[in-house]
């Protein structure tokens, strides 16, 4: 991510919960085995991406008023896709890169007016992906 820019995140686990914060250090799915944050109250939460559904990267809430203010966000760049979660969740969005075997994909929504910039995909939480249909 960014250098020292604090990253409003949500992390959903597989079993319901939610956790709200700021990403403390690095995500790297590919090489890393968890995920910390530090949420509102100063607890340091660390996350197992197998126990995960998502990491929800928020937007900054000036930056998403100021781009809606001046008519709206560009469309991300990538493949529309479809995802259904274990759950029944459905999301919708682009995917500039998806592979089987991956720990998971990152999801740029469709809809402007979202509160989230992207979102980390766990494979393992996903029922089912379609692309470009």
């Amino acid at each position: 991510m960014d250098g020292g820019e604090e990253r409003q995140v949500v992390l959903r686990f597989r079993d319901g919960r939610v956790v709200h914060g700021v990403l403390h250090g690095e995500f790297a799915p590919a090489t890393e085995n968890a995920v910390a944050v530090r949420t509102a109250g100063g607890d340091l939460v660390e996350a197992d991406l197998d126990t995960l559904k998502a990491v929800f990267f928020l937007k900054d809430p000036r930056a998403r008023a100021l781009a809606m203010a001046l008519g709206g966000e560009s469309s991300p760049a990538g493949g529309v896709a479809r995802v259904e979660f274990f759950d029944g969740e459905i999301l919708r969005g682009t995917v500039r890169r998806y592979a089987v075997g991956e720990r998971g994909f990152f999801l740029e929504p469709l809809d402007p007016a979202s509160n989230n910039e992207r979102v980390f995909v766990v494979a393992r939480a996903v029922q089912s992906v379609e692309i470009g249909g």
